[in-house]
């Protein structure tokens, strides 16, 4: 499913409040409020984030446009 996503989307381009529209509330927190995260994938992976991959929209902080796009823990 995120990987469907990925592909479907450049997400890249996204601003944050797209992240948001697209996915809805953001289930994970990474360093700041401004960057949407969210919980994805088998709860068998931990992290000190929580359960599952955190799928992370580093955001930028001025403007809301996305910078980078990664899990956390990172998958191998």
């Amino acid at each position: 499913m995120t990987a469907s996503l990925l592909r479907k989307h450049d997400v890249t381009s996204f601003h944050r409040k797209e992240v948001v529209a697209l996915l809805g509330a953001p289930t994970g927190y990474y360093d700041y409020d401004t960057n949407p995260a969210y919980f994805v994938g088998p709860t068998t992976v931990e992290s000190m984030y929580g359960k599952g991959y955190l799928l992370v929209f580093e955001t930028d902080k001025y403007n809301g446009e996305v910078d980078r796009v990664f899990f956390l823990p990172e998958v191998e």
